[in-house]
């Protein structure tokens, strides 16, 4: 036969669905129909729960006597033939009285049913653990983070290597863990650990990469240099990582593997320094990552990854709240193109410039332009996938917005962000049980998670069950330190719960707030849309529009904003942000 088939791959295995084999490394691998047709139907959906109810009647209709007995032996074997367990499961979970959910990266692709043999086998895949900081200087904990980064950075420019990406390698920061169990947990083929420690101007690092599969050790070093030498101390990494994983590397990606940003080792300390304040996400973290940025370019002014990153920050500022986006957007533009001028192969650059253009100046083809370049130069970069999911979502994209967030999460399997905004995504397609659910199962990862208890609740909330989701709301707000988008989200739900006391209550501390303190009035719209107060709903609405707050990209998905769709005031706001026509794909 001639025809095409689908492979499915995870781990070390895959799955022909066309002559319905599973195979290991390209052998053929026992396994009877019943466990092949529940593998089949959690591989179909992959990262969700399979309710013990769909799979009988998909594979046992009409069975009523026998069936728990019957599924629990057939999961047995699927279990045994793949090698898991259900205690510390790589593959499929239990989850209790409900069902079962497959739990690892999966991949598709096509593969000729002529070839006696599948076809390829799953790309080579690493993490790069956060390096320890020897040195016993908190201070220098920018510099153990920052060669981690940059070595992940390095690997994911590559083409045919899947590269665990930064927030769910630093979940392990600090833990006492065993790197075997880590690669297994991550359904990966390699992990690398390593140490750092500066003393005075000299560098030690000491590195080790391991197989997954035995616990061998492929490659370790050690090096003593320089603290000049970082970039090649860098680069040196990345390439016996290349070559343990048995990559053939072309030139152009010999070159993208060693390629510097700055040769100026005080310019990059400072970009790491940097990036090690804007990932802690505070207004004065962000303010100090301003400053190191800032700093980087004085002493390079050529310096592109600075400009991408000191755009990234800016951006933030408008995106948390802390300041009006015709405050920090306009030079987050002006940081952006200089870093795109500079280096226009950097994919940095161009989702720094597309994120201005989507929620700043609402071009939307601009916007979609350069997501795509960028994901072009860099199919690895999850941030990538993560913002292009955002703008799709909010031009009505669904299924394709949700594509791309789970590619997302893909490369960055333990993201609590990527995981709270799957569930956003499922709420902006008004699918609000769904939404609920990837709420709770971030929250199973991380109960403290302010994000993921607002998706929860505003899911609950659109499901009619409103004590809950203020209960939800109010940790919300609480664990925020009383962020005005919490307390606005807490208020709208008081207010569709018929509590209007509370709504208005609630509405004045965010307007005392805004006294002391910038409130994007997209927010206090939404408000006074729940209240019922229409004047004062579009009042705030142009008020939103002149600062042109980055939060009006979601006006058109938003069902918090049904109440006043109907009226001709919300369809010329939609026009002048561009999104008139909902558009479904």
């Amino acid at each position: 036969m001639n025809g095409r088939s689908q492979t499915v791959r995870f781990g070390s295995f895959e799955v022909d669905l066309q002559s319905r084999e599973l195979r290991k490394h390209g052998h053929r691998l026992k396994l009877p129909e019943k466990p092949f047709q529940i593998l089949e139907l959690l591989l179909d959906q992959a990262g969700e729960v399979v309710t013990r109810e769909a799979l009988q009647q998909r594979i046992w209709p009409g069975v009523r006597l026998g069936f728990d007995r019957s599924l629990n032996t057939a999961v047995n074997t699927l279990r045994r033939v793949l090698n898991d367990s259900p205690e510390k499961p790589r593959f499929i979970e239990t989850r209790s009285k409900r069902g079962y959910r497959f739990i690892a990266v999966v991949e598709k692709a096509q593969s000729t049913q002529s070839q006696s043999i599948t076809a390829q086998a799953p790309l080579p895949s690493v993490a790069i653990l956060p390096f320890e900081n020897q040195s016993g200087d908190p201070d220098t904990e920018y510099l153990s983070d920052g060669i981690t980064e940059s070595i992940i950075g390095s690997l994911s420019r590559l083409p045919h290597i899947r590269v665990m990406a930064r927030s769910t390698v630093f979940r392990y920061k600090g833990q006492q863990i065993d790197p075997q169990d880590v690669g297994r947990r991550l359904n990966l083929g390699a992990v690398l650990t390593g140490r750092v420690a500066q003393h005075q101007k000299r560098l030690i690092v000491g590195t080790e990469l391991v197989d997954v599969t035995n616990g061998w050790r492929l490659w370790g070093d050690s090096y003593n240099r320089e603290l000049s030498d970082i970039f090649a101390v860098q680069e040196e990494i990345a390439n016996e990582i290349s070559q343990k994983l048995l990559l053939k590397l072309t030139g152009e990606e010999k070159r993208l593997l060693g390629k510097r940003y700055t040769e100026n080792v005080e310019a990059y300390r400072d970009y790491l320094r940097g990036r090690y304040y804007v990932n802690k996400l505070s207004r004065e973290a962000l303010e100090k990552s301003l400053g190191c940025y800032q700093q980087a370019i004085e002493k390079d002014p050529n310096y592109a990854l600075a400009y991408a990153g000191l755009a990234d920050a800016q951006g933030m500022f408008a995106i948390f709240g802390l300041r009006p986006a015709r405050e920090v957007m306009p030079k987050a533009k002006e940081a952006a193109l200089k870093a795109i001028s500079l280096d226009a192969s950097l994919a940095e650059g161009h989702v720094a410039l597309a994120g201005v253009l989507k929620v700043y100046e609402w071009d939307w083809q601009g916007a979609e332009r350069e997501y795509r370049l960028a994901l072009e130069l860099n199919p690895n970069y999850a941030a990538a996938h993560h913002s292009y999911a955002d703008y799709l979502a909010a031009t009505g994209r669904t299924q394709e917005a949700l594509r791309e967030i789970k590619k997302a999460q893909e490369l960055d399997t333990l993201s609590l962000v990527y995981s709270m905004e799957i569930a956003w995504h499922w709420y902006m397609a008004r699918d609000y049980e769904r939404a609920r659910q990837q709420s709770e199962k971030t929250l199973e990862i991380e109960p403290g998670f302010t994000p993921a208890q607002h998706t929860l609740g505003i899911a609950l909330e659109q499901m009619g069950q409103h004590e809950q989701a203020i209960a939800a709301l109010k940790i919300a707000r609480r664990a925020s330190g009383g962020n005005p988008v919490t307390v606005a989200t807490l208020a709208h739900a008081y207010a569709t719960a018929g509590k209007a006391a509370d709504a208005r209550k609630a509405l004045r501390e965010l307007m005392e707030t805004a006294q002391r303190a910038h409130v994007p009035p997209y927010w206090v719209a939404l408000v006074h849309a729940g209240l019922g107060n229409t004047e004062a709903a579009f009042e705030w609405t142009e008020k939103a529009l002149i600062e042109r707050d980055v939060w009006l990209v979601w006006l058109q998905r938003e069902p918090r904003f049904d109440c006043v769709r109907n009226d001709p005031r919300f369809e010329r706001a939609l026009r002048t942000i561009g999104l008139s026509v909902p558009r479904e794909r």
